[in-house]
């Protein structure tokens, strides 16, 4: 903000206000401010007894403090409007989208037709002109998108934008909506304006849960953008899709990105809600040693966990059974044991890169990671093989103090005293299983996991050492051997607590090592 205390090269000593007084002063700011086009707003002070206060513009040459008008595209007495209403003159993003997803699909609690509004704020600038309050062209724009497909067909598609100091909803169907989809789609409503809270608030979280609880027998698909643009380090991209084979979402900011998709079209897999806790538990106790270990970005971490949790947590109900398990239950039940109880997933996240050394821009901070699980099963119920396979790979480098912790490198050789670590893990887990006609003929794991650390030290900006530290570990089981005892003795028939008890064991075993990473 400039403040000009005085104009006296451009103006007399005195100014003796005209009749209208205020279209005066706003010739009188309009012509210093051309002067000033590059600050964000102009304070002219004009030596006058009548003038108490500073007259403020803004950059886009609208005076500020004056009541903003406000332009509604239609009636705005109906529960949407009235939702715009409380929120379009909200500083932030998150007070301009409240309770506004929800109530679009509430709409369809009583309606099924189609509805559009905007409200516009604005106020007079110094030529009288409506400018937009708030915003310009330039600043950010923010898009939200949920489009639902249903099982007979029909596309719904809701629309809710903001920017240029407007604030504006659509919703539109491609056909009429039976009763039934109407209520599938109000149901929605939760988990859209949820969704929507997470990816608004600062820093942007995930909460999607209600988004992947729908009925499949009414709903096919859920699709979800969400884009924010023209805001600087604030940017954000957010899709996420759910349908009957897949579900999927993805997220890139300016600390990186991540994705992760999980194939649900094999319910076969999908063990009991405890194995799936037990293998979520799991996994995010590795992700969690990996940041930690590859000094990746904790927030976007934060919602790769998050994402990963609730696009596992809940598939419905399962349909399909492993090949060869037919002729008994403890086949099934051991079968389920020795697999995660997820369905296949490929995930992955990459921070942003940093050149945080001002002497070595291409000695960048970095943190990649993925991490993944595919199935392949042969033959029928009666006769079966199956393989499992979990892999995860971290790719990582960072700078530390010579002791230990951040360090802050300057450019001059005094700062350059650090250690540059590089990082490149890999492990895996791998079960192979074998049925015929109720005889389990093979059970084994196979785990491998290799480590390498790099650490170049450097003092006063000179490399002193440079040292690579690689080591590997491999271990093999034979789980049909662990389960042979209880098969002999009928444990397994009986489905007694000790043959429970080792199935429990089994499924921990097979599950990738959190501390291989």
């Amino acid at each position: 903000m400039t403040t000009l205390s005085s104009l006296n090269a451009v103006l007399p000593p005195t100014v003796t206000p005209l009749s209208n007084t205020a279209n005066s002063l706003a010739a009188t700011a309009r012509a210093s401010q051309g002067a000033l086009s590059g600050s964000a707003s102009t304070i002219v002070t004009i030596p006058s007894r009548l003038v108490a206060t500073p007259i403020v513009y803004t950059q886009q040459g609208i005076l500020a403090g004056v009541e903003p008008t406000v332009t509604w595209a239609q009636s705005n007495t109906d529960a949407v409007s009235l939702v715009m209403a409380a929120n379009y003159m909200a500083g932030t993003m998150s007070g301009q989208f409240n309770n506004l997803g929800s109530a679009l699909l509430n709409r369809f609690t009583t309606t099924g037709d189609d509805f559009s509004q905007s409200v516009t704020a604005g106020s007079a600038g110094a030529s009288g002109a409506i400018g937009v309050v708030g915003t310009s062209s330039h600043g950010p724009q923010d898009h939200i998108r949920l489009t639902v497909q249903t099982a007979s067909g029909l596309e719904v598609d809701i629309k809710i934008d903001s920017g240029n100091g407007t604030l504006g909803v659509s919703v539109h169907s491609s056909a009429t909506l039976s009763d039934a989809e109407r209520t599938a789609l109000a149901k929605l409503a939760d988990g859209f304006q949820n969704a929507i809270n997470g990816l608004s608030a600062s820093p942007p979280e995930l909460d999607l849960s209600g988004l992947t609880q729908f009925d499949p027998s009414v709903l096919s698909s859920v699709d979800m953008q969400f884009n924010v643009t023209g805001a600087g380090q604030n940017n954000l991209s957010a899709e996420f899709s759910q349908n009957s084979s897949a579900r999927s979402v993805s997220v890139t900011d300016s600390a990186g990105t991540m994705n992760l998709k999980v194939d649900t079209s094999d319910s076969a897999l999908w063990g009991s809600g405890a194995q799936r806790d037990q293998a979520i538990a799991s996994f995010l106790a590795q992700f969690d040693n990996a940041n930690a270990k590859g000094h990746g970005n904790a927030e976007l971490m934060s919602m790769f966990k998050d994402a990963f949790t609730q696009m596992n947590s809940d598939y419905g109900n399962s349909t399909q059974q492993l090949p060869g398990t037919a002729y008994a239950p403890w086949l099934a039940q051991s079968d389920q044991a020795m697999l995660t109880g997820l369905g296949d997933f490929a995930a992955s996240i990459t921070d942003t890169p940093v050149s945080s050394n001002p002497l070595l821009l291409n000695q960048q901070d970095t943190f990649s990671y993925q991490v993944s699980q595919s199935t392949s099963t042969k033959g029928d119920l009666m006769n079966g093989t199956i393989s499992q396979n979990q892999q995860s790979h971290l790719r990582a480098s960072y700078h530390e103090a010579l002791s230990g912790g951040p360090v802050e490198l300057g450019s001059s050789p005094g700062s350059q005293n650090y250690n540059y670590i590089q990082i490149s893990d890999d492990a895996s887990s791998t079960v192979k299983i074998e049925a015929e006609r109720g005889n389990l003929l093979l059970a084994s794991l196979n785990q491998t996991s290799s480590q390498s650390t790099r650490q170049s030290q450097y003092v006063r900006g000179l490399l002193v050492s440079d040292v690579t530290t690689p080591t590997s570990t491999s271990n093999s089981k034979d789980l049909l051997a662990l389960l042979r005892p209880l098969l002999e003795d009928n444990q397994a028939t009986q489905d007694s607590p000790a043959w429970q008890q080792a199935l429990s064991r089994i499924h921990g075993m097979i599950l990738l090592n959190a501390s291989a990473n």
